[in-house]
């Protein structure tokens, strides 16, 4: 036997109790409250993870009804009666209970959920200490990762230049798109396949882990065999068939945050990946789209705080798109530090008037030089504290890709 609370009007709490394999619910009056400290609350061995409150006096056959639909769904089932209404309790998987608002079905009068969302971005205190594996770079083990590398990959002389001096300055990773998504079609669309070959050569002449994005399912298993994480952008993040290939395969995620997304479908989309198998997933904000950009989008550095609050996921920050200017880059990387991120996403050309794509916010390799000392400065004054620092920071504006 045991007891809890019902969203019902009067009374307030009930009492659980199986007789002959039947479930009762007995109501319990304030009056009666003095009760409770002669119940057992031991709980049953399968607690319910979602309690449907019937309407009063609902026929056995509209309760049958709802009840059949319940389990075409997937859920497990037990009556409980009441003295004035009936209830039903539902095993299974909540996540999807959730999304059936079933609290609009006729006959239901009202529903509460009793488990947590089984959602596999949730907090987990062991799936936080767990790092990922980037290349030979590790990330997600309380130290700051940055990625820094153009936005295209033009041409391979070019493309080892820079890998070259942004490995000698301090960078984890390199990150150079083979394909890109462009809001005109007669911007440059990147080299395609023909980069992947320039990324493998730059992997093997720096030894830096390669960070690549993929536009389409069709290309995951091809890409993988280059990149060492494989990037969504922004664009795709709503790109479920690609999320879902994403899923299938055991290469890291890069998950980056659509410019006109909440943060609860920005999880959403994670969960494609994770719930397809693909533990691997890094989420980065890069901006999105608001009244108060001045351009295209503002960075929105007060997610960092809740994301650490609400998943175990690592969160990078991508300050290059969240600005579009290359001048306002450096104090936006610097307040993600401050904020927490676990990592951030740097553009960088030797020469970004020169550049195909995104030149505008590109740092050249001597800011990227100054940068970098700077923004391990803060990590090691923050300490262990880094990731869990809550202030929120106001960002400014982006630029046009991702």
């Amino acid at each position: 036997m045991r007891c809890g609370w019902l969203p019902d009007t009067s009374p307030s709490w009930y009492f659980y109790s199986h007789v002959d394999g039947r479930s009762y619910c007995t109501p319990l009056l304030l009056a009666d409250w003095s009760a409770l400290h002669e119940v057992s609350m031991e709980p049953k061995a399968i607690n319910p993870e979602m309690i449907v409150a019937l309407a009063p006096g609902l026929a056995a056959t509209r309760r049958r009804r709802i009840r059949e639909r319940l389990e075409t769904v997937g859920a497990t089932v037990s009556l409980v009666e009441g003295s004035e209404r009936h209830y039903f309790e539902l095993r299974g998987e909540i996540a999807a209970l959730q999304t059936l608002s079933i609290d609009s079905w006729p006959g239901v009068d009202k529903v509460m959920v009793l488990g947590e969302s089984s959602m596999h971005w949730a907090p987990d205190k062991a799936k936080s200490c767990a790092p990922i594996q980037v290349g030979s770079h590790t990330v997600g083990v309380g130290e700051l990762t940055i990625i820094a590398g153009p936005c295209a990959i033009e041409e391979e002389e070019r493309a080892l230049r820079i890998a070259e001096r942004v490995g000698t300055t301090g960078a984890d990773l390199f990150r150079g798109g083979a394909y890109k998504p462009r809001t005109s079609p007669y911007a440059f669309q990147g080299l395609g396949a023909d980069a992947l070959p320039i990324l493998e050569q730059v992997r093997n002449q720096t030894g830096l882990g390669i960070i690549t994005e993929v536009l389409d399912a069709r290309d995951v298993e091809r890409v993988s065999q280059v990149a060492d994480m494989l990037q969504v952008g922004s664009r795709n993040m709503h790109n479920y068939s690609l999320l879902k290939e994403l899923g299938q395969v055991s290469t890291p995620v890069l998950l980056k945050r659509g410019f006109a997304s909440t943060i609860d479908e920005w999880l959403m989309a994670a969960e494609y990946i994770l719930s397809g198998g693909n533990s691997l997933v890094v989420l980065c904000e890069r901006g999105i789209r608001c009244g108060a950009a001045s351009r295209k989008v503002v960075l929105d550095l007060g997610a960092i705080s809740e994301l650490k609050q609400r998943t175990h996921l690592p969160v990078f920050v991508d300050p290059s798109h969240g600005s579009g200017e290359a001048y306002r880059v450096p104090s936006l990387a610097r307040a993600a530090v401050a904020a927490g991120a676990d990592g951030l996403l740097i553009e960088v050309h030797d020469q970004p008037w020169e550049a195909l794509s995104d030149g505008r916010q590109a740092l050249t390799l001597e800011q990227f030089d100054q940068l970098v000392p700077e923004l391990r400065r803060i990590r090691t004054a923050l300490g262990e504290s880094a990731t869990e620092y809550s202030e929120h920071v106001v960002g400014t504006s982006s630029g046009e890709e991702r």
